[in-house]
């Protein structure tokens, strides 16, 4: 297997010194190894085409050649800068693409990786970025330079597709950080006893979707209000809103996550200029992206309920505690938006959902 520490020395001895991206699973040692590398230039990204943004920029100002590191379900944030920005027929930008394989063919996954997992490799193709595919005894080195090389004289981008299981285990660093009292699991079990027959939740993909599941699973109560988005970062919370403004007599919860929300935070403004009144936008803000490995997003260091107000939500609320949370729980009037600040926390044995994306679909839709 790849030694991420490697891999980053590597990196750096062939002229690779900036990163830019957003977390994956499959990449996750190897995202955590360069978030406490302290001769990176690194910035962790809220959306991949953001990321590949800014690695415009650095090449702009700089002349050096950025890495821009996503799982493969990120090229889709990916493919308007990429096409219309870097490409060769406009600008042609270099980078170094390090994108991690969800759903390769034959190798078992979750459902909303097998069709992005399949695509994968015809996406680059006809994005015209050149790739080499890597996996647990590929000579890194050698395909570094090789990189380095095509970059220099071709000018435009070149990839690599990392298979699962190629980088070795990175060993995070002990974080001193304030621990608060809740976790998100217990945050989502007073949400659920909260819950009214009136209600539907639309909940973001990760960890959160799954301790729903879980949570239903373990105390016997049906799923079927629960809508799991099981794929599509960030979009949620536009899902709700959909769900909202064509069934006004429910009450609508999105269950979004900090990394989540950050992704695509324009949605809050259109949510909030929506005029749409039964929604509640539910953030639980534990400030890592903990699907990924407990990279750090920046939402600890903004005022989320500050810019949902500025977006036009009538109600922002920030609360940290289990009697903060019951109470405000009890009665929600509006478009309301909530942030619960949580502990990293969670539990090793919530697994993933059992039904099907096509089985949850079916029965979210009879509640309507």
């Amino acid at each position: 297997m790849i030694d991420p520490i490697l891999f980053l020395k590597l990196c750096k001895d062939n002229g690779f010194n900036t990163f830019y991206g957003v977390p994956d699973s499959t990449l996750k040692h190897f995202c955590t190894a360069a978030t406490e590398d302290p001769d990176l230039q690194h910035t962790i990204c809220v959306n991949e085409g953001a990321a590949i943004g800014a690695a415009i920029g650095c090449h702009l100002s700089t002349s050096s050649v950025p890495v821009v590191y996503m799982q493969n379900s990120g090229l889709g944030n990916a493919v308007n800068p990429l096409t219309s920005l870097v490409a060769e027929e406009v600008y042609s930008i270099p980078m170094l693409l390090v994108i991690g394989w969800r759903g390769e063919p034959g190798v078992k996954d979750e459902p909303q990786h097998a069709f992005q997992g399949v695509i994968t490799p015809s996406m680059l193709d006809n994005l015209h970025i050149d790739y080499a595919t890597v996996d647990k005894d590929t000579d890194i080195e050698t395909e570094l330079l090789n990189a380095k090389n095509f970059l220099k004289d071709n000018d435009r981008p070149y990839a690599l597709l990392v298979k699962k299981g190629a980088f070795s285990t990175y060993a995070a660093k002990p974080e001193t950080r304030k621990e608060y009292p809740l976790s998100r699991q217990r945050a989502i079990e007073y949400l659920v006893q909260a819950q009214t027959a009136d209600n539907v939740i639309i909940a973001t993909t990760g960890m959160a979707s799954r301790e729903l599941f879980h949570i239903r699973k373990e105390k016997g109560i049906p799923h079927g209000t629960d809508f799991l988005t099981v794929g599509g970062m960030g979009h949620a919370s536009s899902i709700a809103l959909g769900v909202a403004a064509n069934a006004p007599n429910k009450k609508v919860i999105c269950l979004d996550g900090d990394g989540a929300c950050l992704m695509h935070l324009g949605a809050l403004a259109t949510i909030g200029s929506s005029g749409i009144t039964n929604l509640l936008h539910i953030v639980i803000n534990n400030g890592e992206h903990g699907s990924t490995g407990g990279q750090p997003t920046v939402s600890r260091k903004i005022d989320l309920c500050a810019i949902a107000k500025a977006c036009g939500y009538s109600k922002a609320v920030r609360v940290e505690s289990k009697e903060e949370l019951i109470t405000y729980l009890k009665d929600v009037q509006g478009l309301c938006f909530l942030e619960i600040i949580t502990n990293n926390h969670k539990s090793s044995k919530i697994g993933r959902p059992t039904s099907t994306p096509q089985e949850n679909k079916k029965m979210f839709m009879e509640n309507f």
